[in-house]
């Protein structure tokens, strides 16, 4: 038991009470008449407090939450008591789990139940287990709380953000943007695998047309083509230190790892194979491929638990993984990031190699923070020391982007935010020009 804000309040006015008296003396007779009072008050209190066994709780979490979505917990509480209860509950969270409003709190008439809830936000990919909610309950006029622990535990699975996978594949359709701000996604290409003919409307490009067809109706008809089927996609996702750093609350690694997961959805819709591989300085996962389209429920359980690891990463292990297990032609999507060309060599070699066989496409995130310093005009509050630093970090970068392009290696160097719509549209015009 606890004393409450209302028995707080009342101690203290006894303050004056006692002051006074050193004046008045009658006041003091009246100040110690006062605390009897509160003090039988609060005996009172303490015997009709609600027991624990009077107040019954329930919650209701999901198992599965999305990356930094808010997920709705719900507590169903019981009052079998015949006062007027008011009932307060808080979660006892592991780290990287948040509660909104930390506090929940309402009133619940005698013999009655009601319901209780929050949102649970996680920043941070993995499995957590909830164990227990510490309960405060106050009856109405009373001047105790009763608080107690109850165990309830749960276990909660944090997974990539993929609450808007339809809708981004119904824009993707429609070539609409993803979001405000972001890259504009482009339709999926005519492709070169005939489909069907139909009548032709303003805007087909001459070269679709089907003159024999056209001869045959005196009317223009146009060929349908689609982008060829069951072709292979392999994502191979640095979780070493390159990307271990964080952007706006995120590791860079959950930006990749969203741009896989979003990658994958499109790729299986499109009735192509999906493979992943994920390795730092060992081989952390590998995803065999997969091809029908609700195969993206094992690439999600492949990458919810990976988590970046403070270790320099073996990319020449994981080529000749790549390369015993690949030996089909694929679009290579390699995740990481890179430094300077000579930090970046044993990349470049790799992925010049896979050139031969393969179509490697290096995905990289560029880091906003030392642009806006090496962007930053020079005055009396910027810093020339760190200006001249990020310009040296963007040039020696930018010198091993160049290399890989020169070895023909493909690259895509954005933005955290932009990486996902920036990586689809990549593959859907690699898909349309028939690269693969």
């Amino acid at each position: 038991m606890l004393p409450s804000r209302r028995l707080i309040i009342m101690v203290m006015a006894a303050a004056p009470v006692f002051l006074g008296g050193a004046l008045f003396p009658p006041l003091t007779a009246a100040g110690l008449l006062y605390v009897l009072g509160l003090a039988a008050y609060t005996l009172l209190a303490l015997i009709f407090l609600p027991r624990r066994s009077s107040i019954e709780i329930s919650r209701t979490v999901p198992g599965r939450i999305s990356l930094g979505a808010p997920a709705r917990v719900v507590f169903e509480v019981s009052n079998r008591t015949r006062r007027r209860l008011s009932v307060a509950l808080a979660e006892d969270l592991p780290e990287h789990l948040k509660a909104d409003p930390p506090e929940c709190q309402t009133d619940f008439a005698p013999r009655s139940r009601g319901t209780l809830e929050y949102r649970l936000t996680a920043d941070r990919r993995g499995r957590y287990t909830l164990k227990s909610v510490d309960v405060r309950v106050l009856p109405r006029l009373g001047l105790l709380y009763r608080q107690f622990r109850a165990e309830m535990p749960a276990e909660v699975q944090v997974f990539p953000n993929v609450r808007n996978m339809k809708r981004y594949q119904l824009m993707l359709r429609r070539g609409l943007p993803y979001e405000p701000g972001a890259a504009r996604v482009r339709k999926a290409g005519r492709g070169t695998q005939f489909e069907s003919l139909r009548l032709y409307v303003p805007g087909d490009e001459m070269s679709c047309i089907d003159w024999k067809a056209t001869a045959k109706r005196s009317r223009l008809v146009v060929r349908n083509y689609e982008p060829e089927r069951e072709q292979s996609i392999l994502v191979a996702l640095d979780v070493g230190r390159a990307t271990a750093g964080e952007f706006e609350g995120m590791s860079r690694l959950d930006y990749l790892i969203n741009a896989a997961l979003m990658l994958a959805y499109v790729a299986l819709n499109q009735h192509d194979q999906f493979s992943l591989l994920a390795f730092s300085d060992r081989i952390e996962s590998y995803l065999p491929p997969v091809h029908q389209a609700g195969s993206v429920e094992r690439v999600a359980r492949a990458l919810y638990e990976l988590q970046p690891r403070l270790v320099e990463s073996d990319y020449a292990a994981a080529c000749r993984f790549v390369a015993g297990r690949h030996r089909r032609r694929s679009l290579i999507c390699l995740m990481t990031d890179v430094i300077d060309r000579e930090a970046s060599g044993i990349i470049i070699d790799y992925l010049a190699q896979f050139a031969r066989y393969h179509l490697p496409l290096a995905i990289t995130l560029s880091n906003p923070e030392v642009k806006a310093v090496a962007d930053q005009p020079l005055g009396a509050e910027a810093d020339p020391y760190a200006k001249a630093v990020a310009l040296d970090v963007l040039a020696a970068r930018e010198e091993a982007l160049a290399a890989m392009r020169h070895r023909g290696v493909d690259v895509l160097d954005v933005g955290p935010h932009a990486v996902m719509p920036e990586v689809i549209n990549r593959y859907l015009l690699i898909k349309s020009r028939g690269r693969l």
